[in-house]
């Protein structure tokens, strides 16, 4: 009966449905640029010069090292890290630049080990975070001669000769005749001041293997427009005078900067803010403080220039503080390293700028009563001379 009842049902339901029609859903179209657009917002590109990426002072001492080693012909080489690959051997092939044109392939075979190590000059740590914590840098014998190699190469070289010579003869004339030479101090500030400009100019954008004839290139180019800013300095003396304190507070910056490892502000964007900020302080001084202001700028000018002449000859690393500021190049790795030398440098370019700004001052001010810029004095004729109504 059950049976007979079910079966009475289904023939119902089977002759009630005439047909099942399956309509699919359209298929979600996604537009060509929504793709890209995603993709692109996914991994992100590495970057090109990935290996030019700024280093840690110790990982840069032991490039100097690896740099020194294949440039004199050494077979010292620094380790190079490969692939962490157990027995495995790997051939590395570097091409350092020796500077002045030089430049030398050194090939070397490194055997892989289980974890890849850098080897590092210092404290031995390791698996920092790429800074020093305000720590000093921990350099030995070799290390200070691989860095003081790596700035001034052996030896001195004819351009280092003159540059060195130059210098220090414009820091002795700013240091006794600053204030007493008008048009003559504006000559000098014009041409160390073009000078500068021109060398900043071309170090930043210096090739990475560096300019055809680089000494004779950055010798020549920069004594010439210095010589040009020197000419246009004589007779623009209205705007020139405020280049006296901005060639001195951006020194005076400088010099402030080099009482630190690696730079008293090692942001960049504040430490230009910094420089352009003393030099437009001290030529706003020039206004307000006409006398005073010249006879320091022109004592600290010289002491600072001839200080770092003197350097140029005696090899103890207080240009590399001036290097780390203004050489900006990505091909150039440029560290700074207070040592005993270093601050002897820096307390006499104190001692000179306050001996020359004693001297000046009672050589110009109080013993001749002279003033700094031009001075047009009215000739008075003789009483005989006078013509008669």
């Amino acid at each position: 009966m059950k049976f007979s009842l079910l079966l009475s049902l289904l023939l119902i339901a089977a002759s009630s449905i005439h047909a099942i029609v399956i309509q699919p859903r359209p298929t979600r179209t996604i537009d060509n640029e929504a793709i890209l657009t995603k993709r692109s917002h996914g991994t992100p590109t590495v970057p090109p010069y990935r290996n030019l990426a700024k280093r840690d002072v110790e990982d840069t001492l032991s490039m100097y090292e690896f740099w020194a080693d294949a440039c004199n012909n050494n077979d010292n080489y620094a380790n190079v890290a490969v692939s962490g690959i157990n027995n495995l051997w790997q051939t590395v092939t570097s091409t350092v630049y020796c500077g002045n044109g030089h430049v030398k392939t050194v090939t070397k075979t490194v055997t892989a080990k289980t974890t890849a190590t850098v080897t590092k000059k210092g404290d031995g740590s390791s698996g920092g975070s790429g800074k020093n914590n305000g720590s000093k840098t921990s350099c030995d014998d070799k290390c200070w001669s691989t860095y003081l190699w790596h700035t001034y190469g052996y030896g001195i070289s004819i351009a280092q000769g003159f540059t060195g010579i130059v210098m220090m003869l414009i820091g002795v004339y700013f240091l006794v005749f600053g204030f007493s030479s008008f048009r003559g101090t504006l000559a000098v500030v014009g041409f160390v001041f073009f000078a500068l400009m021109t060398w900043i100019g071309l170090v930043n954008n210096e090739p990475m293997y560096g300019y055809p004839h680089n000494e004779i290139v950055y010798t020549c180019v920069s004594v010439g427009l210095g010589l040009v800013g020197a000419f246009l300095f004589i007779f623009l003396y209205g705007i020139a005078i405020y280049f006296i304190g901005g060639l001195a507070g951006l020194f005076l910056a400088v010099f402030i900067l080099s009482w630190k490892e690696n730079l008293v502000i090692q942001i960049q964007v504040a430490r230009i803010c910094f420089i352009i900020g003393m030099g437009v302080i001290f030529g706003i001084l020039i206004i307000l403080a006409e006398s005073y202001t010249v006879i320091f700028c022109t004592a600290f000018v010289g002491a600072y220039l001839f200080i770092l002449g003197l350097d140029l000859f005696i090899h103890t690393g207080l240009i590399n503080a001036f290097l780390s500021i203004f050489d900006g190049n990505r091909y150039h790795k440029n560290i700074y390293i207070l040592r005993m030398p270093v601050y002897v440098m820096l307390a006499f370019i104190i001692f000179l700028t306050l001996v020359s700004f004693i001297w000046q001052y009672y050589w110009n001010v109080i013993k001749r009563e002279k003033q700094f810029g031009v001075h047009i004095e009215e000739k008075k004729q003789p009483p005989g001379d006078e013509k008669k109504c």
